[in-house]
């Protein structure tokens, strides 16, 4: 009597070879168990994939527009979705966040609400009378409020695609695309801009270290206007070639001012951004 196959474990159905011909489920061996078989299938998954990952990567910083381009034509196989690369970039930001100093970039701390934002007034008239009842001090309120902030900030930062993407749709509207096609676009200038904060701040306490070196002290307001020029220059440079390629060709000028106003547009986006994460940060604590 000839041996029964074994049965797919996710099916159910018969297998009598190494991959089920119902569901394609494979069978575990020994070997699939060990360690350096998990190893290869990480390195797989980041180095094969069908090259997802460092295509699409390479792709963003590489070919500004291109991505939303070949989206918005239906070329999408050979890259990431367009959600899921914003939040990779948003994952690789707050991985980083403890070691490139990010504070007051995404998660704005209490004292910058306070003092050094354009809501500040209005943080100060609720903060107040929440420190008089809990009687509370500001710093233990802030030992709250920064921790809180910071969760916050991780979904929060999603809000500043519909922003911009708003701001993409006024100065394209002639060009009668989709909201979704203006969405995409906003995902893939974010993603771009959350993964140029981080090698800007990198570069930025790299460099403040070795003026430390020399006993040359920058002041904070010249660091975070150097920041701002260097990142409104960066995008507007980025966002120029990203809408030559995304919409029709317009005389370079018009472009130019365009990209400068997204640049911008993307600057005031991430106040909203932090107006939004105050409020919401101030109602959870």
């Amino acid at each position: 009597m000839s041996e029964q196959p074994a049965l797919c474990v996710t099916c159910g159905e018969p297998r009598p070879g190494r991959f089920c011909a119902h569901c394609g489920e494979k069978r575990v061996g020994p070997d699939d168990h060990k360690l350096r078989h998990l190893l290869g299938h990480l390195i797989e998954t980041f180095t094969h994939a069908d090259g997802k990952v460092f295509l699409t990567l390479r792709s963003l910083l590489t070919s500004p527009g291109q991505l939303t381009a070949d989206y918005l034509r239906g070329r999408r196989k050979p890259y990431m979705p367009p959600l899921q690369l914003f939040l990779i970039a948003n994952l690789i930001f707050f991985l980083l966040h403890p070691l490139i100093g990010g504070y007051n970039t995404l998660t704005t701390d209490l004292d910058t609400h306070l003092h050094y934002m354009w809501h500040s007034a209005i943080a100060r008239s609720l903060v107040a009378p929440r420190l008089a009842t809990r009687a509370l001090t500001a710093d233990a309120y802030a030992a709250i409020f920064n921790p809180a902030a910071v969760t916050q900030a991780k979904t929060l930062v999603i809000l500043l695609v519909p922003i911009f993407s708003l701001a993409a749709m006024a100065l394209y509207w002639r060009h009668r695309r989709h909201c979704s096609a203006h969405l995409v676009f906003a995902l893939h200038v974010c993603a771009f801009w959350l993964l140029f904060i981080c090698a800007s701040l990198m570069l930025t306490n790299l460099a403040l270290r070795l003026l430390r070196n020399i006993r040359i002290f920058p002041s904070a307001d010249a660091v975070a206007l150097g920041g701002l020029v260097l990142s409104l220059v960066v995008m507007t440079v980025y966002l120029f070639c990203a809408a030559r390629v995304v919409f029709s060709r317009e005389p370079a000028w018009m472009t130019v001012v365009k990209a400068a106003a997204l640049g911008i547009a993307l600057e005031l986006s991430l106040q909203a951004y932090r107006f939004a994460l105050f409020f919401i940060t101030f109602w959870s604590t």
